[in-house]
């Protein structure tokens, strides 16, 4: 049998010693903070690597916009848009020792986390498509600025921070307006077959079984478009907005 021991050095790096080998925890204590809060209040988001980039993302976009401290840094260029690579090498390579990396951090970390921000990054990319966020990450010119090299597909084109540029900011500003913290706390979301259905949570215990079979019936019929708001009226009807 032999011992595992977790060292975070003075970068926030970890790095993890089995018998012989070695290896190391790239991401930094931030990104791992982060990764941490979203496996603790969104697991589901979590274990599906591009929302958890995207989450990343938009928490630091948000900081940006904020005036306060941002970190792009390992910031690369894909097709499917944006990808923090450290997190992302960590994510795939050494996924057990990242969950735990990113649990430990938020544990001692939880404080450094904006909780707001932070649950309108998780609920956004809760109520978005894996597509419908890349899509919207390309409208961002910190990606457009480097894209006919992404699409040529140039291996990990560096982004850099300086083109997070004013159209970003207001596209950036603009999302965040339409998401208040209001709304999402009263909310909640339902998802069928990737399409986000968001409730007020008053109405979710009004729910039936013919409900989800109407709501079943307009995905595979009518063309919706993420986030989809639904009420309930005094008949107990669907009203979809």
């Amino acid at each position: 049998m032999f011992c595992m021991y977790y060292l975070i050095n003075e970068v926030g790096n970890i790095s993890n010693w089995e018998g012989e080998g070695d290896f190391m925890i790239n991401s930094n204590t931030r990104k791992l903070c982060l990764s941490g809060w979203l496996k603790h209040n969104n697991e589901q988001e979590y274990n599906t690597p591009l929302k958890l980039q995207k989450f990343l993302l938009l928490y630091e976009a948000f900081s940006k916009v904020a005036g306060e401290v941002a970190d792009f840094v390992h910031l690369k260029g894909y097709k499917r848009g944006p990808v923090f690579s450290n997190v992302w090498g960590d994510y795939t390579k050494e996924r057990e020792l990242f969950d735990f990396a990113a649990e430990q951090s938020y544990s001692r970390r939880e404080v450094d986390i904006n909780e707001i921000r932070a649950k309108k990054c998780a609920f956004i990319v809760s109520t978005l498509s894996e597509k419908e966020l890349s899509d919207f990450t390309h409208k961002m010119n910190i990606w457009k600025s480097k894209e006919s090299r992404i699409i040529s597909g140039e291996y990990q084109v560096a982004l850099s921070e300086n083109d997070f540029n004013q159209e970003d900011e207001e596209l950036i500003s603009l999302l965040e307006s339409m998401y208040p913290i209001e709304m999402i706390n009263s909310s909640r979301i339902i998802s069928i077959d990737n399409h986000h259905f968001i409730f007020n949570q008053e109405d979710i215990s009004r729910l039936t079984e013919e409900h989800f079979d109407t709501l079943s019936i307009l995905v595979e019929n009518e063309e919706l478009y993420n986030p989809i708001y639904v009420e309930i009226d005094e008949e107990g009807r669907l009203l979809i907005d």
